[in-house]
């Protein structure tokens, strides 16, 4: 389908990745990137903030300099949240040449990767994405699923994690007894505060095996 944009989620843990702008948006950019493990490099000629605390702490890596492509030797992932239309075609560029995820803030036509609205109830993330159609509507839509998603909802998939290896079974199999049990209310039951009820409905499904 013309225009679709396969969703996925990336694990940047241990990776090296070049954030350039040090603005209040490179701020939020880089504090996620730096929250998932990246090995963070940010290219700003103003750092403050956050981001400055990051690199006294040395858990960062900030440069001063104008961006050349030899920046994005050795990189993974690049974040721009600069405004600035030659230095971004250059960073695509040389993005792809080096085959390098890359995400321009505002402007899609130099992305790789679309940088959506995020709801977190972790382990449990949710994305939103218009393909950079309308990043207002994915911030409302995150708004609005933010204050619909329950709590405890990480608690939930946290415990879910633990009791899933009881289970035997082929994943056909496994797949089948949480879709019945969460149909059946089970996780209505805990995230309502009924967590011994919750674990009660597991051990006795599995009673049944």
């Amino acid at each position: 389908m013309e225009g679709f944009l396969l969703p996925v989620v990336l694990s940047v843990k241990g990776r090296a990745c070049l954030l350039l702008g040090g603005s209040r948006e490179a701020e939020c950019k880089g504090l996620a990137l730096l929250r998932a493990g990246a090995r963070l490099t940010i290219l700003a000629p103003i750092l403050e903030g956050l981001l400055h605390d990051e690199v006294m702490a040395g858990r960062a890596c900030w440069l001063n300099e104008p961006f050349r492509p030899n920046h994005l030797d050795g990189m993974w992932l690049a974040v721009s949240v600069v405004t600035d239309a030659f230095v971004n075609a250059a960073l695509y560029a040389a993005a792809e040449e080096r085959g390098v995820w890359l995400n321009v803030v505002d402007q899609p036509h130099f992305c790789t990767l679309i940088w959506p609205a995020i709801v977190e109830r972790s382990p449990v993330t949710v994305a939103i994405s218009t393909g950079g159609a309308s990043p207002a509507l994915a911030g409302y839509l995150r708004r609005q699923i933010d204050a619909w998603l329950p709590e405890r909802l990480g608690v939930l998939a946290q415990r879910l994690s633990e009791w899933r290896a009881r289970v035997p079974g082929g994943l056909e199999t496994r797949a089948r007894f949480w879709h019945d049990l969460l149909e059946q209310g089970m996780a209505r039951r805990f995230l309502e505060g009924d967590e011994t009820g919750a674990a009660n409905m597991v051990q006795e499904a599995l009673t049944k095996k």
